[in-house]
């Protein structure tokens, strides 16, 4: 009897071997038809590319400002600060490098505040008031490098606008009237700026800089 058993418990066992081993050879022929898609190589045709676009330039503008106030105050034959600040529109980092200053016989009109809404009588830039901007020519547009570069933030970005005081930039002469004392002065116009547009560090508002000569 023993032997009788052993038999038929052989002959049971090899249907479920022969499935089993149907099995895998299944699964290794889905795997070996897989992996033959992957051995099909795909070239890539001449001239394929993708499209960008590039930002628009926009100009930055320079504002004056009433707060930080200015340290270093003007009195005749003396220097003085300016306070500014700069925005810049782009969607890009702008860097300014050096200003162009009006000529040194174009003056500031003073005002009775820091709003500059009303203005000084007998201070007026036709007066004169005898405030200009620090080493100025005779020439408009003579260019001043700055002592460090500013690099105004992309639009929406920290640091823009970028607030400016600009160290002893403003002058006043010797013969600057009596009427210009405790006055507030809107600075002449800047002529341009030296300026480039592209990745860089933003300053870091409030910032200190200026032109010595």
């Amino acid at each position: 009897m023993l032997g009788l058993f052993d038999r038929r418990s052989g002959a049971g066992s090899r249907p479920r071997r022969r499935r089993a081993i149907a099995a895998i050879l299944g699964a290794l022929a889905v795997a070996g038809v897989a992996y033959g898609v992957t051995n099909w190589v795909v070239g890539l045709s001449g001239g394929s590319s993708g499209e960008g676009q590039s930002g628009s330039v926009s100009n930055i503008s320079i504002s004056a400002i009433a707060s930080p106030a200015a340290t270093n105050l003007l009195y005749p034959g003396g220097s003085g600060d300016v306070v500014v600040t700069i925005s810049n529109p782009n969607s890009f980092p702008v860097t300014i490098t050096a200003v162009n200053l009006p000529t040194n016989t174009t003056y500031a009109t003073g005002y009775t505040t820091s709003a500059l809404s009303t203005t000084q009588t007998g201070c007026l830039a036709a007066t004169p008031s005898g405030v200009t901007w620090s080493f100025a020519t005779g020439t408009s547009g003579s260019s001043h490098t700055l002592t460090t570069p500013l690099t105004i933030a992309a639009s929406g970005q920290a640091n823009n606008p970028l607030t400016v005081s600009l160290t002893s930039d403003a002058s006043m002469s010797t013969t600057a009237p009596a009427a210009c004392e405790n006055t507030y002065f809107s600075m002449p116009a800047l002529t341009g700026v030296s300026a480039t547009g592209g990745a860089a560090t933003a300053t870091t508002s409030p910032a200190t800089d200026s032109w010595t000569s």
